[in-house]
């Protein structure tokens, strides 16, 4: 077998022993992955989903009888194939998330801390939850736009309900095994994006646009808990990946009191944005303090955004500029709302939110790079092995 030999800091950053094997993957014409033998992602994911599938499928057999629908079962409804996926599928393949992710624990401790990886724990539990019912209620509701009207025999619907059951215990599984800091960043995209986007779907008010944003979480959406459940569990979500940005980089630069202050400033802007969600514009009290809540999230925001180049001096001139472009937008919007009314107050929150979320992935991108985007030289040399 052939050898290589290793600089002393990869070797202890793959924490090798002696002569233990390692994998090169080709994954470039000109770069390539080193990796420890042992540490492939587990291939247990083809079989475990099974076992959870059969427990969902005898449930809904059960239930069928159970809700007297032994024959004829329809698509979509409070009493079909759609219900019992969203409900019983979807809560026993989240079991199995959290099995599969608390088996692996161990191993996710060399990508975070013990202390991060408990504090994210339930924040990523419910963030799969939310993204997976989202996305399968969206599914089944264009399912049955399609098919409207259609039902299906005991022995078909069966079929269709552990199909489905067991794509989501393997994706599940697939999610624990391919999890990064990455994964974390697309969920909170996912959570926000999507929740926001189905939530102007749903509210049962096609003119909501007419008056504010907040209204989507109001008494007058149909849709309003989701709303607020979204901002809830995004605000969450960006609270654990900022703790766990921040505490990885203090574990590696040391404590600086300007990047915790930053940190402070961020988390305060999620439990805002949090505030805003668990508080709905509502008449009366709730009118005043959903208000405050908001102010808050601009004052957290623009402090941010305005002292970029003082909390990370090095992040480089890129982050500065579009720092202060989007604040130029933003000002430049809210003189189109506010003086000007061109645009209504709506149009204002909406763009005002697309930047600032932007700018928030910017960060987090940013502060990524500067963990785990280390470029380091090493001088090449061929080993008399290679050269006979």
């Amino acid at each position: 077998m052939k050898k290589i030999h290793l600089p002393q800091e990869l070797y202890d950053k793959l924490d090798l022993s002696i002569d233990e094997e390692i994998e090169v993957i080709d994954i470039a014409a000109d770069s390539f992955t080193v990796r420890r033998l042992t540490s492939k992602k587990s291939d247990y994911a083809p079989t475990w989903f099974i076992v959870p599938t059969i427990f969902a499928t005898l449930i809904f057999i059960a239930l069928a009888f159970f809700f007297n629908h032994p024959h004829v079962i329809p698509l979509s409804g409070n009493e079909s194939i759609a219900t019992a996926v969203i409900v019983i599928a979807n809560a026993l393949a989240i079991f199995t998330f959290i099995s599969a992710y608390f088996s692996r624990r161990k191993s996710f401790y060399r990508q975070m801390t013990k202390r991060i990886y408990w504090r994210t724990f339930v924040t990523v539990t419910v963030s799969i939850l939310i993204i997976v019912t989202l996305a399968l209620m969206a599914l089944f509701w264009f399912l049955g736009q399609i098919f409207y009207g259609v039902n299906f025999g005991l022995f078909t619907s069966t079929l269709i309900f552990a199909i489905f059951s067991g794509i989501l215990n393997y994706v599940m599984i697939f999610v624990v095994d391919t999890f990064s800091i990455n994964m974390m960043v697309n969920m909170l995209l996912m959570v926000s994006v999507g929740g926001l986007v189905s939530s102007m779907a749903t509210n049962g008010n096609q003119y909501w646009w007419q008056r504010n944003f907040s209204l989507l979480g109001t008494e007058a959406s149909h849709s309003s808990w989701q709303f607020n459940l979204t901002l809830i569990v995004s605000a969450a979500l960006f609270i654990a990946l900022v703790d766990y940005i921040f505490v990885s980089i203090r574990e590696k630069y040391g404590t600086h009191l300007r990047q915790t202050i930053l940190q402070v400033l961020l988390t305060l802007c999620a439990f805002s944005i949090a505030l805003v969600g668990l508080i709905p514009n509502n008449a009366g009290w709730m009118h005043i303090a959903h208000d405050v809540a908001a102010q808050l999230i601009v004052f957290f925001m623009a402090l941010s955004i305005l002292g970029i180049q003082w909390f990370l001096p090095k992040a480089g001139k890129s982050l500065y500029q579009m720092s202060y472009i989007i604040v130029g937008l933003i000002l430049f919007s809210y003189f189109l709302w506010h003086p000007v009314h061109y645009l209504t107050l709506t149009a204002f929150e909406i763009l005002s939110f697309s930047l600032s979320f932007a700018w928030l992935l910017l960060l987090v991108n940013t502060l990524i790079n500067m963990l785990w985007n280390d470029r380091k030289i090493y001088k090449v040399t061929v080993s008399k092995e290679n050269e006979e």
